[in-house]
């Protein structure tokens, strides 16, 4: 059969028509994002049930300001620049509380987002004026392809994704890149029309979120300083003072720097950091953190090369001089890096670009400002796109027009393993166990392992597995408090108590002014019975904090044990009044006015505490009781019903509820109640007593 000669499809005009190339061009981007979006999902489906961890904890398990979203004004007193990441936290907690799989859920989210803003940027990039002479850029789909996949699979991004409150680090980037998106956007519309001037002002209000969002956002105006030079300056390099562009530019730096020093000042800044468990106990000074910083981003680019070994919590020692061997080595090696970027700045814009983008982005965490852990991944991130877009090009440089499947098989594989290593790391992030005892592993000589797996084991009710790392946390950080105090409180739950008062004694010693220590101390000595040892105690750390709820109550408690209701009344008062949700305080404070015969107010306070814990048993009871002194036997009936289906086990109930229905004449009733009592309590006198009562009354009639 013959071949039939193609024919060209022509238009009325008798003109050849053009190929439909941009629906295929769309529906090709279409394909390679929903790619990115799967892997993604895939690789992170097995962290959704991972546990809150370290920051976690005070950003927002303990975080008051979070629990109202509508409390605006409060979270941007918190922290004004990191408003938008405490208002997305603040978002979850409104919508789920502290159920993780909302949290995990946005995290995710913003990771993909990002993953398909850098294939956006990447492409503009590579369609800016000053690249579209470069052969490379013929190829860009697959370059920015490639770019954003070893973004979404890298497993140094789990500590930006999994680790919840690390979403600082994320949403940061989804503003940065997507102000960067639609600056290139504006940029490249030659016109001045109103499709230039929103898409300026897009990327405006995208910077003031980035900035708001966390402050490694304050280098955005110098990368577009960067996008400017390497993606727009078609001629020879030079700076006309004269043309308005520069100076709009100046003024806007200037301008920038002005605002960011008001807010955050040089003296605050660089201050030097004392010693402590995070910097291997050595002053941190901002030159040591500089010096330190060089063989950091040397471990930051071997990660992001060769992710293997990850850990939260690296042992890192601190540079105390240049001319340390390591030091200078890795300085060394980054201005190799630097001076490599400049050289190829004519033929290989690209190169150039993504490693001044690393180390620009990089530049806040990684500069002069001390920072007392000196190494994190979250603070890749960002950083990481200049290296992917690196490691992209070069290798298409490098094997593309030759050796096209070789290429296509190392990046199957690379990328391959990279989401089998990311979904495996999620796995160490599932508890506080696993997360800590792979820390420990790699960094034995580092405190913080062992006391934060310490108290993992304690959250878990494991306190004798506890206790041997409180201990090793100590024997290496002697002065940690929190281990003495944590131990201490494990001791005492174990009824070990001089154990424990000899360790929140330990935690006083170092820290005069440790409030909780006061607190715990005070707790232990009421258990001892030691109540004025107690009171002075609860009155310390009461000292601290006026406002201490939880020591109020405590006070409130042993001055009800000895006695002293007066006392004991206002502290319970005080605690209700500062607005602390705690049952004791109504529980107990009805009690004292029971005793006062003020039986309403009583009733009153615990129907606070059996709002605040509907299975709150004794609060039922003891209404129940308030309600028999009044003659409300029916109303009695029912507490006493409700605190039996909490506590089925109490002859005291039993014995109170049949007292009332034999006032209500219910007999049969009376009883049942009286021998249930007698079957919990051979030896309940007034049970047999009120039994034989009842029986005999019943047999008379």
């Amino acid at each position: 059969m013959k071949n039939k000669k193609k024919t060209n499809i022509t238009n009325q005009n008798g003109k050849p028509k053009p190929k439909m190339l941009g629906k295929e061009n769309k529906y090709m981007h279409l394909l390679k994002v929903g790619i990115i979006i799967l892997l993604g999902i895939i690789i992170y489906s097995n962290s959704f049930d991972c546990s809150f961890q370290l920051d976690d904890k005070s950003s927002i398990i303990d975080n008051q300001v979070i629990r109202d979203v509508t409390d605006v004004n409060s979270i941007w007193k918190s922290s004004q620049s990191r408003f938008i990441s405490y208002l997305s936290l603040a978002a979850n907690y409104h919508f789920g509380e502290l159920n993780v799989w909302g949290y995990h859920f946005l995290n995710l989210i913003i990771h993909l987002i990002n993953a398909c803003l850098v294939y956006w940027l990447t492409l503009l990039i590579f369609s800016a004026p000053a690249l579209k002479s470069y052969a490379i850029t013929k190829d860009k789909n697959i370059i920015a392809f490639i770019t954003a996949l070893l973004f979404i699979s890298h497993p140094l991004a789990t500590q930006s994704v999994t680790y919840i409150v690390q979403r600082m680090a994320s949403l940061v980037a989804m503003f940065y890149f997507l102000s960067l998106v639609l600056y290139m956007k504006g940029r490249c519309i030659k016109k001045l029309n109103q499709t230039k001037y929103l898409f300026f002002a897009g990327s405006i209000i995208a910077a003031i979120l980035a900035m708001h969002s966390k402050e490694n956002a304050f280098t955005l105006p110098f990368a577009i300083v960067l996008f400017e030079i390497l993606c727009f300056q078609t001629r020879k390099l030079s700076i006309n003072i004269k043309d308005y562009r520069v100076l709009t530019v100046l003024v806007l730096l200037l301008g920038f720097i002005f605002v960011v020093l008001s807010n955050f000042p040089l003296t605050s800044i660089l201050k030097t950091h004392p010693p402590n468990e995070h910097n291997n106990f050595t002053n941190i000074t901002p030159i040591n953190y500089l010096f330190t910083q060089f063989s950091v981003i040397i471990k930051y680019i071997q990660l992001l090369l060769l992710p293997i070994n990850q850990n939260l919590d690296y042992d890192f020692p601190i540079s105390k001089s240049f001319f340390e061997l390591r030091t200078i080595f890795s300085f060394l090696c980054l201005l190799f890096l630097v001076i490599f970027a400049f050289f190829k700045y004519k033929k290989d814009r690209i190169i150039t670009f993504g490693i001044l983008w690393f180390f620009l982005t990089l530049s806040i965490e990684s500069s002069i400002i001390p920072i007392d852990d000196v190494i994190f991944e979250h603070r890749t991130y960002l950083p990481s796109f200049g290296l992917f877009i690196v490691v992209s090009s070069g290798l298409y440089l490098l094997l593309w027009e030759k050796h096209k499947y070789i290429m296509i098989a190392i990046m199957v594989c690379i990328i391959g393993s990279n989401s089998f290593l990311t979904f495996e790391r999620n796995k160490v992030w599932k508890t506080e166990i696993t997360l800590w005892s792979d820390v420990i592993s790699k960094s034995p000589n580092k405190s913080r392992g062992y006391y934060n797996r310490g108290n993992g084991y304690r959250a878990l009710g494991k306190l004798n597995e506890s206790i041997p790392d409180y201990t090793k946390s100590l024997a290496i950080h002697p002065r940690k408090t929190k281990a003495y105090l944590n131990r201490g409180i494990v001791y005492v739950n174990l009824g070990k108590i001089a154990e424990g008062v000899a360790d929140f004694n330990k935690a006083i010693e170092i820290n005069p002014e440790f409030k909780i220590a006061y607190m715990n101390r005070g707790i232990a000595y009421e258990k001892l019975g030691q109540l004025n040892k107690s009171i002075d105690d609860l009155t310390n750390a009461i000292r601290l904090d006026s406002k201490y709820a939880i020591a109020l109550l405590n006070r409130g408690n042993s001055f009800f044990k000895l006695g002293q209701l007066d006392q004991a009344i206002k502290d319970y008062t005080s605690t209700i009044e500062l607005g602390s949700a705690f049952k004791e305080a109504f529980y107990s404070r009805s009690l004292i006015l029971g005793r006062f015969n003020k039986l309403e107010e009583a009733i009153l306070d615990c129907n606070q505490a059996i709002s605040i814990d509907p299975d709150f048993g004794d609060a039922y009871f003891i209404r129940g009781c308030f309600y028999f002194e009044i003659n409300q036997y029916s109303n009695a009936i029912t507490d006493f019903t409700n605190s039996i289906n909490i506590n089925p086990n109490s002859a005291k109930i039993y014995y109170s509820r049949g007292l009332a229905y034999e006032n209500l004449n219910q007999l049969e009733n009376a009883k049942a109640d009286f021998e249930k009592a007698i079957v919990i309590s051979p030896d309940m006198s007034n049970a047999i007593i009120n039994r034989d009562i009842s029986v005999r009354s019943l047999s008379g009639r």
